[in-house]
């Protein structure tokens, strides 16, 4: 039976050379390519004083999503792989791990922006989580 790969995608250039890295090191993968709506920037109290339509930024998250899923299927038709894509919303480290948990999946392969020092710090690091929480191997790509 292949091995089934988890890739995190986010479309940055690291998560597109992890992609493009997971087929290389897994040539007979089953390939899932999950990317996270996160909500965590989305306001928890609705603001009566704007008129804005609070799931409009849910739409507008997913929206992109979409549009990150579809640059992952280019990539994987630029290798001649098929690969199973989801959305998930919610925290991007914990949607991951569950996923990485529940899905029966064999190794993830996930990019990394490098970020080091105060930066991480600040910013967080996904794949730092990733790495000290998955219940399979982890592969890190900068």
């Amino acid at each position: 039976m292949p091995p089934r790969i988890l890739v995190p995608f986010d479309d940055s250039e690291p998560a597109r050379d992890a992609l493009a890295y997971a087929f290389e090191l897994f040539p007979h993968g089953e390939f899932v390519v999950v990317t996270v709506a996160d909500t965590t920037s989305l306001p928890y109290i609705p603001n009566t004083a704007d008129d804005a339509d609070p799931s409009a930024e849910r739409r507008e998250l997913l929206d992109d999503a979409t549009d990150r899923l579809a640059a992952a299927e280019a990539i994987a038709d630029e290798h001649g792989v098929d690969i199973d894509t989801r959305t998930r919303t919610g925290t991007p480290a914990q949607e991951i791990l569950s996923v990485a948990e529940h899905d029966a999946v064999d190794h993830v392969v996930i990019g990394s922006h490098g970020r080091s020092g105060v930066a991480r710090l600040l910013l967080g690091s996904v794949a730092e989580v990733v790495v000290r929480h998955s219940p399979v191997p982890v592969t890190t790509v900068r």
